[in-house]
């Protein structure tokens, strides 16, 4: 449990940069987004390979 609520803040915080970064080139959703999908792409990889050490 405790994973998926770090997943879960690190996703909102990578959107919440992507705002601004999106902002500033014009596509505020657009950046929302992009971040959010990298950052959970990174917990999904991080939480399969902390399945395969144990």
């Amino acid at each position: 449990m405790g994973k998926t609520i770090c997943s879960i803040v690190i996703m909102t915080i990578a959107a919440f940069v992507g705002l601004f970064l999106g902002a500033s080139l014009g596509d505020a959703v657009g950046g929302m987004i992009l971040l959010a999908l990298i950052a959970g792409i990174g917990c999904i990889v991080y939480a399969i390979e902390s399945l395969n050490q144990k």
